[in-house]
């Protein structure tokens, strides 16, 4: 694994706003908005992002009214930018969009309480449509103005005008790696096809991408385009209807890289994606198809002569990426005071001539933590000679480009070298090499093959070619490489043409007999160019993967129904004729939208890991699916541009499992299955987890006081979006101490990690970090570090939360030499987490505030749980913007929430003020659950108000929070009906607060499930009671058998520990009246106070089950009661192996004895005994039989009495125990002695 810094937020001048929005006018020509700022954090002083609903593609008039202009309470390091910009527009799913940033800023100390946003529309357009099931899920609680907007979906879908359905017939495929004329022999047909002799050579046609082999254009909102394009080529000996003997096709093909023209420029395209260009021969099953050929051009009789053209050499050597992210890979280093040669092979340069260069460079430092300074020149024939172009000085990491022109340089008639010259006296400088790009004026020649450009256009040209014409040289004009033509060349050399003036003239000259030839050729059979593109289709779910993992996904297929596994095979068959181009993804995205039948599909799975590395230039890349690395300022890989067809905003809802093999996607997919179909259901999931970074640290060297605040503060703000029947846990950092320790920042907080884990296993819906991070940790002191192996204390079996991790690069997927948390929890079989939502990179402060508190109130809209699924949860916080590409999704996009959705229609409780040690009784009415279910009760007390001070170089900072009140009761009842009814019991230990305490109440029936809140319990002291009686405490398995000192526990047999008094037991978790497990062979001391529940219907007596794995199990049990009297009792038992039949701990009480006598023992499975008494002389005086007797402890009596009734003489006797299970019998023989 490798070592990754924590990230540290990144202060960003871009600006986002967390407000309350208030619809006053929602019409069809005005919409009005107001805008409610209340400033306690940073983030309360970003823009807010707007998503609009437009009538046509034109952007509507704004008015805007800044109200309460009010100074910031705090310090801002914002910028005093007011006013509004439209950020992004778009069509999302059929419905004209654009985005809208207000700033609230009204300088740089002051801000606008109120903003007054006033938008006018333009008329209406025809042809809208009612909006459909797909289109109302994705857009409904995400457009501002949905209630008017859903009238504006439009109905004009662009559906292809035609459908490119390949001719049928034998299709071969084969690979070009650089552009150039190629030739496919007879000799290299006729040993795959038995019939060559019968093919009409006039058939033959050739295929390849639309892109002719480069990569495809990431531009948004492109029209579709044909699969596969038929380019000319040129058929020798076709004309007496025979493919044979010297026969072969000639073509001009592209490789993956190369020049192309645009216009009037030359252009080299470095393709990121791919190393070769697929290409298709086709046969066609119907022999009078004819197939594109290369025409004659009509020539000019004249024209301006010429006798050179422009041809280009481009050097690019891909080795490394510098940054292990983003698509730019540059070639090697040029250290200070070096220099690195580059050689060039310049055929026949036309002396005079222009020659223009271009030297690209990538700032680098030796120390990657210095900012080094740079000084690059480019020299022509040694190191000191004739200087290219300036000098570029720079410092840092940016790039720089030396370019220019000269006619006054001398090339080589063949080797030619440049030198590039790192002239700084910075020891850390050490810049890469990008590339280097040579244009020269090249004499034309008859000789080997090669391009070049016309160096005159809009006019007609007679080029002048050297030397002496061969037989057969052909010149072709390649400006359109998919419409080629031939070119004659007379006797004297001279070949005419007319050059355009709307784009340049391209050329290749070559001879017929000198050809790069074809041999890779590999027939496709029943090759299918239209498994997913078709019209007919119709699927909501996607599952895009790799075709090696199909069989593993047909449960989920059958579960997500109607659903499509697209494997990537066809993905890139049909959408990119066969390369493995990621926009291909997006393209057949694309097609799902414009050309399947409704419903078209709002959410699609990606299965399978990603990286940055997508050529395997590094010899690790891990790409299994593609993912989108963005190349910019800071980089980054997004799965939303696989998605964004026709803007930054996605289309679709995506989420990724990162699979490595087909076991994970079966473990994945078996826990996607069971969570759907067998949910654990109970009260875990009526809880969120709000976990925030310490306020004292890292800040201020990495941020600012306000920003360390901002973890807790923020985390505050989402407590105040969940509703109140759900119960909102907080592990705020800074209520745990530090404990020094050897780590980067000498400081964890271990009681903090246990706290997480504990809370994990015990259960939460929804966990929630906000604060520092890295790929394999949690803040610096080390919530949670994957090194130190803390998943492996992950234990949640099927309470399985969906994670929420703001911070910095916990969902890092796409480097091949580590694996981020994100990755490794989702990948957890049936354990850690149903889904994960979190960032690929560090991201800042302000936007992962933004972010997850939209994602937030998306989550709980209108104070309610949302129904909606969670990708398309995840989906509605995109607004076009970078730092909403970081946030990604692990997991199942279509899965929901794991939390109960409907609510009780009632519920009450009396009296209404609760005395401590008193009853309260509880009741309800529901309409989920028609037959019988069970519930869970809690009473929570009122939350206390928290300030708490801490000092960063000596001065003293203080925060307020609050935090949730003790659990004073957690219960369990059943029910059967509309009507729940139960009781509580009061602890002497509540805050005795004035604000109130409030009841949890959650039912199920292991099918649907429902919550409810009494929120307005008051509490209040009671009488005291007489009682001085600490809890009764016992030991049992989970069948119930009771356990005492010595017994047996079978391997992997849970412990359950049981408590009970009248009173009740003290459940409220303060501090000397927890409930406490010490392990007596560890020393390990736990607080087991939260995984105490009472037993159904009951206020007195509950359990705990308590997993321990110890062979010896030696504990110490210490609880309280409601009164605060105390109990402890230990405990010790040995486990046995599994379905292991034995007796144990067999002995007879009293030992002598006078006349009765009792014979225990500990047998591990149920069975039938048989127990004799025999004299030392081995006859047999006593026998006793017994059957069906339960596993566990037992005990037979005997009075003494031999089988007929008499007292047995004094002296010592011999006894056996046999007990039978089944076929197997197990015997236990000891002795015991009558005195009298």
């Amino acid at each position: 694994m490798l070592n990754y810094p924590i990230y540290l937020f990144l202060l960003s001048s871009i600006l986002y706003s967390s407000v309350l929005k208030s619809v006053i006018k929602n019409e069809r020509k005005t919409f009005v908005i107001e805008l409610s700022i209340d400033v306690f954090t940073e983030s309360d002083l970003f823009p807010t992002s707007l998503l609009l609903g437009l009538p046509t593609e034109k952007l509507p008039q704004i008015k805007i009214d800044y109200k309460n202009e009010t100074p910031i309470p705090f310090k801002s390091i914002q910028r005093a930018d007011k006013g509004y910009k439209w950020i992004n527009q778009q069509r999302l799913k059929n419905l004209e969009t654009a985005t809208l940033h207000v700033s609230p800023m009204a300088g740089l100390n002051s801000y606008y309480k109120n903003i007054n946003i006033q938008i006018d529309f333009d008329d209406q357009a025809p042809n809208y449509k009612t909006p459909n099931k797909s289109e109302t899920e994705i857009l409904k609680n995400r457009i501002i103005n949905w209630e008017i907007a859903k009238d504006w979906i439009k109905d004009d879908k662009r559906h292809n005008s035609r459908i490119d359905t390949p001719p049928s017939g034998r299709w071969f495929q084969f690979n070009l790696i650089n552009d150039g004329v190629y030739s496919i022999p007879f000799s290299s047909l006729s040993p795959l096809i038995e019939d060559i002799a019968e093919i009409s050579p006039t058939s033959l046609s050739i295929y390849m991408t639309n892109e002719l082999g480069r990569a495809r254009t990431q531009a948004f909102n492109q029209p579709m385009t044909e699969n596969l394009i038929e380019v000319s080529i040129l058929v020798t000996g076709e004309e007496d209807g025979v493919f044979d003997g010297t026969d072969e096709i000639i073509f001009y093909g592209h490789g993956s890289s190369g020049f192309g023209t645009s216009n009037d420029d030359l252009t080299w395209h470095q393709n990121l994606y791919f190393n070769s260009n697929t290409c298709w021969l086709l046969i066609p099953d119907d022999d009078q198809r004819i197939g594109k050929r290369i025409q004659l051009s009509q020539q000019p009789q004249s024209g301006t002569l010429i006798d050179y053209g422009i041809s280009s050499f481009h050097l690019e050597q891909d080795l490394i990426n510098l940054k292990a992210s983003g698509t730019e890979w540059v070639s090697s280093p040029i250290i200070a005071g070096a220099s690195q040669t580059v050689l060039f092979d310049i055929p026949n340069p036309k002396v005079g001539s222009n020659v223009s260069f271009d030297a690209r460079f990538r700032g680098h430092s030796i120390t990657e933590t210095s900012s080094s300074y740079h000084e690059i020149s480019l020299h022509y024939g040694n190191i000191n000679g004739e200087q290219l172009g300036s000098t570029s000085s720079w410092s840092g990491s940016a790039a720089r480009t030396i370019s220019g022109e000269t006619s006054n340089l001398n090339l080589n008639n063949g080797s030619n070298l440049f030198f590039i010259k790192n002239s700084s006296s910075d020891a850390n400088s050490s810049p890469y090499l990008d590339y280097l790009e040579i244009h020269y004026g090249r004499e034309l020649f008859f000789g080997s093959e090669y391009e070049f450009i016309s160096p005159i256009s809009g006019q007609d040209v007679r080029l002048s070619i050297n030397g002496q014409k061969p037989g057969d040289v052909r010149i072709w004009n390649i400006s359109d490489p998919k419409n080629i033509f031939n070119l004659e060349i007379d006797d004297a050399g001279f070949c005419n043409f007319s050059a355009p003036s709307e784009y340049l003239s391209r050329f290749v000259i070559f001879n017929l007999s000198d050809i790069n030839t074809i041999t890779n050729l590999e027939l496709k059979t029943d090759q299918k160019f239209d498994v997913l593109r078709q019209t007919g289709l119709q699927y909501d779910y996607l599952i895009i993967g790799p075709e090696e993992f199909r069989d593993e996904s047909i449960e989920l297929i059958g579960l997500r129904s109607p659903a499509i596994y697209a494997s990537l095979e066809n993905i890139y068959t049909e959408f990119s004729a066969g390369n493995p181009d990621p926009m291909a993804i997006r393209s057949f995205i694309q097609w799902t939208q414009e050309s399947w039948q409704y419903p078209q599909p709002n959410c699609a799975l990606i299965l399978g890991d990603a990286g940055y590395d997508y050529r395997n230039i590094t010899g690790q890349s891990s790409i299994i699916v593609p993912t989108i690395q963005v190349q910019s300022s800071r980089t980054y890989a997004t799965d939303d541009l696989l998605s964004a067809v026709y803007g930054n905003i996605p289309e679709i809802a995506t989420g990724r499992f990162p699979a490595r093999n087909g076991q994970e996607v079966s473990s994945f997919i078996e826990k996607v299955i069971a969570i759907e179909n067998s949910p654990e259901y109970g009260p875990w999931r009526q809880k969120v987890t709000l976990v925030a970074d310490d306020a004292a640290r890292p800040e201020p060297n990495h941020g600012s006081i306000s920003t360390g605040k901002s973890h807790t503060l923020n985390s505050e703000q989402l407590s105040l979006l969940v509703p109140s029947s759900v119960q909102t846990n907080k592990l705020y950092m800074m209520e745990y101490p530090e404990v020094s320790d050897a780590s980067a920042y000498g400081v964890i907080k271990p009681d903090a990690t246990d706290a997480l884990i504990n809370s994990l296993n015990s259960g939460t819906a929804i966990i929630s970090y906000i604060g520092h991070g890295s790929p394999y940790q949690l803040a610096q002191e080390k919530l949670l570090d994957m090194n130190r192996g803390d998943i492996n204390q992950i234990n949640t079996g099927k309470k399985l939360p969906l994670w929420v991790v703001g911070t910095c690069s916990f969902g890092h997927f796409d480097d091949p030499l580590s694996e981020s948390f994100a990755e490794e929890l989702i990948r957890e079989p049936m354990n850690a987490a149903s889904m994960i939502i979190s960032t690929t990179r560090p991201i800042t402060v302000t936007g992962n505030e933004r972010y997850t508190q939209d994602l937030f109130e998306a989550i709980f809209i209108d104070k309610s749980v949302s129904s909606s699924k969670v990708g398309i949860l995840l989906q509605s916080i995109k607004d076009g913007t970078s730092e909403a590409q970081y946030f990604h999704l692990f997991g199942d996009p279509a899965m929901l929430l794991p939390m109960p959705k409907d609510t009780l229609i009632s519920a009450s409780i009396s009296p209404d003020t609760l005395k401590t040690l008193e009853i309260g009784t509880y009741s309800g009415i529901q309409d989920i659950i028609n037959g019988p279910g069970n519930g869970y009760v809690s009473l929570i007390d009122a939350d206390e108000d928290i300030t708490r001070e801490y000092e960063i170089l000596s001065e003293t900072y203080s925060l307020s929070y609050a935090l949730p009140g003790a659990t004073l009761f957690r219960g369990q009842f059943s029910f059967s009906g509309s009507s729940i009814n139960g009781q509580i019991r009061i602890p002497e230990d509540i805050s005795y607060s004035t604000k109130p305490a409030k009841l949890l109440l959650y039912i199920s029936d292991n099918q649907t499930e429902a919550r409810a809140v009494i929120s307005t319990i008051q509490l209040a002291g009671g009488e005291a009671t007489e009682d001085i009686f600490g809890p009764q405490i016992s030991f049992e398995t989970i069948n119930g058998t009771k356990l005492e000192v010595n017994d047996h526990l079978t391997e992997n047999e849970q412990l359950i520990i049981c408590l009970s008094d009248p009173l009740g037991i003290n459940l409220t978790n303060e501090t000397g009246h927890e409930i406490i497990i010490t392990n007596l062979n560890s020393s390990d001391i736990s607080t087991a106070t939260d995984k105490f529940y009472y037993n159904q219907n009951s206020i007195t007596t509950g359990k705990i089950i308590y997993p321990i794995d110890d062979d010896i199990i030696h504990l110490n049990v210490k609880a309280w009661d409601n009164a605060n009297n105390p109990s402890e009792k230990e405990i010790k038992l040995f486990r046995s192996e599994e379905n292991e039949f034995k007796i144990y701990n067999a002995f007879n009480f009293p030992n002598p004895f006078n006349n009765r006598t009792q014979f225990s023992f500990e047998v591990t499975k149920d069975f039938d005994l048989r127990l004799d008494v025999y004299t030392l002389g081995g006859r047999r005086i006593k026998s006793i039989e017994k059957f069906n007797l339960p596993a566990g402890f037992n005990i037979v009596n005997w009075n003494g009495l031999d089988a007929f009734g008499q007292k047995i003489a004094n002296g010592v006797y011999i006894y056996r125990i046999k007990v039978t299970n089944g076929g197997t019998t197990v015997s236990y023989i000891g002795r015991c002695a009558k005195y009298q």
